[in-house]
């Protein structure tokens, strides 16, 4: 039976459905913003997991812009020493290797808590870029400042091809809801309701924002469920980088939960998500992905 859930944003009812038609269809580009160099560490790897994924239906060059370590207030004060290295370094290890690794040699990558100005200009000039036959699909995989600053900045006529993605309520308020047990996470900025407020209108240029379900409850789950990582025969692909898949499942251990029999890559499902149209994304669906290469002519 086929599940509906009805997102509503502003005035906008856009009806999401398991196994619906994919977002995705070939055309456009997708931007993604993450954080992880503060507070939670999953994503560390989930952009290594990303880059995977993408890469693994053929869309390296669909990729222009991935914005990283954007909890643009500051970094290392819950995680300043995970296996010899910082939040920071751990982000900035997934997203320079996560590209190299997967072959996204053409993508800008942008850490965002350098220079946020930096981010929020780069995403800028990727809406602006938006047209029919060009459209905008933005990976909200962090706190909203970054994606709404970068909305915020853009032409009014652009916004009607863009669409956001976004999963976690965490994300999606904690530009205005630091978190109270730390003194030194004292903050404001966009959420996500207030980007569908400014932005979804007719007046706000149009801009589709999409909620998916939470996608802990698939994706942060046993490390036995990954265990294909290391067992598949599409990890010999001469599509793949030799040692690519080795590197991401060392990626996925460096922030396993639950004394490290748990890895987390939720973030990933919103990948899966916009090239599927499946908003209950697995390890398994992740596997059939990356093991498409293998049985490609």
């Amino acid at each position: 039976m086929k599940v509906i859930v009805l997102i509503i944003c502003s005035l906008i009812s856009i009806p999401v459905a398991v196994n619906a038609e994919p977002l995705w269809n070939g055309r456009g580009r997708i931007v993604v913003s993450c954080d992880g160099n503060e507070h939670d560490w999953d994503d560390w790897a989930a952009t290594s997991m990303n880059f995977a994924v993408l890469a693994s239906q053929r869309l390296q060059d669909k990729l222009p812009l991935y914005i990283y370590s954007d909890h643009i207030w500051g970094s290392n004060q819950e995680r300043s020493n995970v296996k010899g290295m910082c939040a920071y370094n751990h982000m900035r290890e997934s997203a320079i290797n996560g590209a190299a690794n997967f072959g996204f040699n053409n993508t800008r990558l942008v850490c965002a808590v350098d220079n946020p100005e930096v981010a929020y200009n780069a995403l800028r000039d990727e809406i602006n870029k938006s047209s029919l036959e060009n459209p905008l699909f933005i990976i909200a995989a962090g706190p909203m400042q970054v994606v709404g600053e970068g909305i915020n900045r853009a032409s009014r006529e652009k916004r009607r091809f863009v669409t956001i993605i976004s999963h976690s309520k965490w994300n999606n308020i904690h530009s205005d809801n630091p978190q109270k047990n730390f003194s030194w996470d004292n903050h404001s900025g966009w959420t996500f309701d207030e980007m569908v407020d400014a932005f979804s209108s007719s007046k706000g240029g149009k801009c589709k924002f999409v909620k998916i379900p939470d996608q802990n409850y698939n994706l942060q789950c046993d490390r036995k469920e990954f265990d294909w990582l290391r067992l598949s025969a599409a990890r010999s692909c001469s599509y793949y980088k030799h040692g690519s898949w080795d590197w991401l499942y060392i990626r996925l251990e460096s922030c396993a939960v639950k004394n490290g029999t748990y890895f987390d890559v939720s973030d990933t499902g919103m990948i899966v998500f916009l090239l599927t149209g499946d908003d209950r994304a697995t390890p398994d669906v992740i596997r059939r992905l990356m093991e498409m290469p293998l049985y490609a002519k």
